[in-house]
């Protein structure tokens, strides 16, 4: 007489079934915790290796990080700082973001994106390395304004100013002029008066090599300034 087959009870199946979902979960979970751990432990590297020009907050961006160590290239770094040091030049409020960064630092970065203030103390310092600024003067920012301010003639004297990009410089130069409480108009004025503050060169030649400026805005500490470059090397 032939054996009758009972069929396995569904729940035992339902269990594998649960079992298995169980174990794929763990092991996803465990695989992102590895990665994660990894990306801190990039960050901190990171981190580390730019503690020269401050203190900076890295976040390692997409995922999975190790299969991007592998290939020897992260797809994207994010770099925050309150304040850096780059070359002698004070910065504020850094934000760099890094494209295809290389792990062996004697290769470029693919591409950089940042943006950082210049403090008005930075903008003085470099602007009287290029010009013969009087004594005194100074910079300041209104609004979305920046102003040289000081005296002349023995008259209190605010400068309307004009800046913009030029590859690694930011040229700087006078457009409006007031003195105490009068505007004069630029063209009347002697030349040997408006010499020292026409054509001011602000020179950021020490950044990083092929970084460009893109843009520059007042803002109330200083000027915001947007760079972009493909290729670049940190020192």
């Amino acid at each position: 007489m032939p054996t009758r087959e009972y069929p396995r009870p569904r729940s035992r199946r339902r269990s594998l079934i649960v079992s298995g979902i169980v174990v794929v979960l763990t092991l996803v979970v465990g695989a992102i915790a590895a990665d994660r751990i990894v990306a801190g432990l990039t960050e901190q590297r990171i981190a580390e290796g730019l503690k020269s020009y401050g203190d900076a907050d890295v976040t390692v961006e997409g995922f999975p990080v190790l299969t991007q160590l592998a290939a020897g290239r992260l797809d994207s770094v994010r770099v925050k700082a309150a304040s850096a040091k780059y070359e002698n030049i004070e910065f504020s409020s850094v934000d760099a973001k890094l494209f295809d960064v290389p792990t062996d630092t004697s290769r470029p970065i693919g591409t950089v994106d940042a943006e950082a203030t210049l403090p008005l103390s930075t903008i003085d310092t470099l602007a009287k390395e290029k010009a013969s600024l009087p004594a005194g003067m100074s910079f300041t920012t209104e609004g979305s304004r920046l102003i040289l301010t000081g005296s002349l003639l023995g008259q209190d004297v605010r400068i309307g100013i004009d800046a913009r990009a030029s590859g690694r410089q930011i040229l700087v130069s006078a457009s409006t002029i007031t003195l105490g409480s009068a505007e004069v108009d630029l063209s009347s004025l002697p030349g040997f008066l408006t010499s020292s503050i026409s054509d001011i060169v602000i020179d950021l030649e020490a950044l990083p090599a092929g970084l460009e400026l893109t843009d520059i805005k007042p803002v109330d500490d200083g000027l915001r300034v947007s760079v972009h470059g493909t290729g670049v090397m940190l020192k």
